[in-house]
């Protein structure tokens, strides 16, 4: 004779697993529908408000005689509001008379950002970005790119640079010396690899305290991960502590 009871049992049993292997379809493919219309995994980076090339179209090329490739790389704290808090620009070239330095730095001054944010919470940002002047002959190209160029050859000109977002923990005053931080920041956002530190000129007996600052504020980061045609990669993140102006070289003439 039939155990109604167990036939029945079996049968809520078949219905709950069918339901919840159905649940699990169900997640996946929202999953995979979230993934495709977010690529970037809810990292939202600090960006030109009206993109680059209107950012570009903002800076006029100052008069100048000779040739010449250059490019301004710069730094800006930008608040989860979209405003500048500070800012910097190094040239490696004219130090700081040099016109297309000063040009940049009105620019960072002047332009429209729109705040970074991470799964829809508007975070502060270290927002790094380089400004390329060109001239060869009569011809002239001003060009603005949201990277410093150290991953270029993998991912062209207008890759995304990783961004840090965590607030800076308090620490020595390191204003006497400079330092510029490089690490590898994944695609989950986190550093990869040891901190490369280049010290600058500086006052030699904060050197080791600033160091370890600048290393640890590096490599314990929260960033949002470099983008690649709005996807997130493997690239390298730059950062200058101290200082910025022991960076910066005499003019040399004719600027």
């Amino acid at each position: 004779m039939t155990d109604v009871g167990a036939i029945t049992m079996r049968a809520e049993i078949v219905v709950v697993v069918a339901l919840a292997l159905f649940a699990t379809s169900a997640f996946a493919e929202d999953a995979a529908v979230e993934s495709e219309n977010d690529p970037a995994g809810g990292y939202v980076p600090a960006r030109f408000a009206n993109g680059i090339d209107a950012a570009a179209a903002e800076i006029q090329f100052p008069k100048y005689k000779k040739d010449l490739s250059l490019n301004i790389n710069c730094g800006a704290e930008v608040s989860a509001t979209g405003e500048v808090e500070s800012y910097y620009c190094l040239d490696y070239y004219g130090g700081t008379d040099n016109k297309f330095r000063r040009i940049a730095e009105k620019f960072i001054r002047t332009t429209s950002i729109t705040p970074a944010s991470v799964n829809g919470a508007p975070v502060p940002v270290n927002f790094h970005f380089r400004v390329y002047f060109g001239r060869k002959g009569d011809q002239y190209a001003v060009g603005v790119f949201p990277n410093w160029a150290d991953d270029v050859d993998r991912y062209g000109q207008e890759y995304e640079a990783p961004q840090r977002y965590n607030e800076d923990a308090s620490g020595p005053n390191c204003s006497s010396v400079g330092g510029i931080s490089k690490v590898v920041v994944g695609v989950d956002g986190a550093a990869t690899d040891d901190v490369d530190l280049m010290m600058s000129y500086g006052i030699l007996e904060h050197y080791g305290t600033c160091e370890n600052l600048f290393t640890q504020r590096v490599s314990d980061g929260r960033y949002i991960p470099a983008l690649h045609e709005g996807k997130p990669v493997s690239a390298t993140y730059v950062e200058v502590g101290g200082d910025p102006e022991w960076f910066t070289l005499k003019a040399p003439e004719g600027l």
